[in-house]
């Protein structure tokens, strides 16, 4: 039976778990004592009372949360029938001396838990004038005692106890496990924006920097040519769509939106970033190469990911640890149900250690380039958690110094999914 929904990791959710223990421990006593109230204590009369208490308890939460999505209205009407049974079975059967007198202890927790600081507010208000009005009973010898003997007081206390203690235990120890989940979520939360943060700082670099040689040409020309015009009007598109996606990976990462995938051409998606892989490689006078087959090569991505973030930032590297006058080889084919990209340099190579922790975020792979270029390191990282989003892979493989059939330098294998 499905009594309260589910809501995503956070602070309610933590208070959520909690209702529903209170729920289910509440109505499972309620129904105890109404047996009990017939039966032990031969005191059905006080029946009266419970039975509409626990009717309320049954079925008022349930309806106001499961049906009308009402958390205050349902916490509330269940920690005040909750407390009038409580209440109520200690005025019963005893008062100060009652069996159960400890379960009073719970109320400020409860309403802690459930409404923050207010709540344990109200709860130690409600436990003082609760334990005053006993104290002044008891006093005044004021109030009945349903327990008709010694023998059946200690069983009562007894159960109590066992209730009691299992509740406590259950309560702290789930309630201290969601905390760790909730820290965890938290920490996540703050490694996405991190990341977001570090694809403005990464990847809108290589964006900036071909704009940049465009501005330089047109100043060296000391005219600005409609083509150079046209050049450095895409650069700043381009720059506007990688912070518009930014925007929209972060609503994706909060589960606000969805990632905006369709058919696209890989074919197309090379032909478009090529002229900005030649600007990158330009200024150490690197070829760059691109090889496809005749295939449609359609995949389901998106094209500022696809084209800037992953495969700009793989030439970028590419250049990066090529040697000047060098070659860069992009190959695009398909092998049955995949798509697969090879980028290729004859470079430099990565170290084994580097190459065994490149797309840990939290390592250090920065190195300098052939040139001296500096780097940060989360351009990798960032490449393959975004290949994982189009359901791809992504495999890199090395060599410092030629062998066999391996020759020196970086090979990417970026394999997708084909539509």
């Amino acid at each position: 039976m499905k009594v309260f929904t589910t809501l995503p990791f956070n602070d309610h959710a933590k208070r959520l778990f909690y209702m529903k223990t209170m729920y289910f421990v509440g109505a499972l006593m309620s129904l105890f004592y109404i047996y009990r109230l017939a039966v032990t204590f031969s005191a059905p009369e006080y029946n009266d009372f419970l039975i509409p208490l626990t009717i309320t308890i049954i079925l008022a939460p349930p309806i106001l949360w499961y049906r009308f999505q009402l958390y205050k209205a349902a916490a509330v009407t269940l920690l005040l029938s909750l407390f009038c049974v409580m209440v109520m079975m200690i005025h019963l059967t005893g008062g100060l001396e009652a069996p159960g007198i400890f379960w009073l202890a719970t109320v400020p927790l409860a309403t802690a838990i459930l409404f923050g600081t207010r709540g344990a507010l109200t709860g130690y208000f409600a436990l003082t004038a609760m334990c005053t009005t006993f104290w002044i009973n008891h006093k005044m010898q004021v109030g009945p005692n349903i327990i008709p003997s010694r023998d059946i007081f200690r069983e009562e206390q007894v159960l109590n106890l066992f209730v009691f203690f299992l509740f406590t235990s259950l309560t702290t120890h789930v309630y201290l496990r969601n905390e760790a989940r909730y820290t965890q979520n938290l920490r996540e939360k703050n490694n996405d924006v991190e990341n977001l943060l570090r694809v403005l700082l990464h990847d809108i670099a290589n964006t900036l920097s071909s704009m940049t040689l465009q501005l330089i040409r047109a100043k060296e020309e000391q005219a600005t040519s409609g083509t150079e015009l046209e050049k450095m009007e895409r650069a700043v598109q381009e720059i506007n769509n990688l912070l518009n996606q930014v925007r929209h990976l972060k609503s994706v990462k909060d589960g606000k939106a969805t990632l905006p995938l369709q058919p696209i051409s890989v074919p197309k998606i090379l032909s478009d970033i090529y002229e900005q892989a030649e600007s990158i490689a330009k200024p150490k006078g690197i070829r760059v190469s691109i090889d496809m087959s005749r295939d449609k090569m359609i995949v389901n991505a998106e094209k500022t990911i696809l084209g800037n973030v992953v495969l700009l930032n793989i030439i970028g590297n590419a250049v990066k640890f090529s040697h000047p006058g060098g070659r860069i080889d992009v190959r695009a084919f398909t092998v049955t149900q995949d798509v697969v990209i090879e980028i290729q340099d004859y470079g430099v190579g990565i170290p084994e250690d580097i190459l065994a922790h490149l797309f840990d975020i939290g390592s250090q792979t920065n190195r300098p380039g052939t040139q001296g270029e500096k780097g940060t390191g989360y351009g990798m990282p960032l490449v393959k958690e975004y290949i994982q989003m189009l359901g791809g892979s992504i495999e890199v493989t090395s060599a410092e110094n030629a062998s066999g059939t391996q020759p020196q330098g970086t090979k990417v294998t970026l394999r997708l999914p084909t539509v």
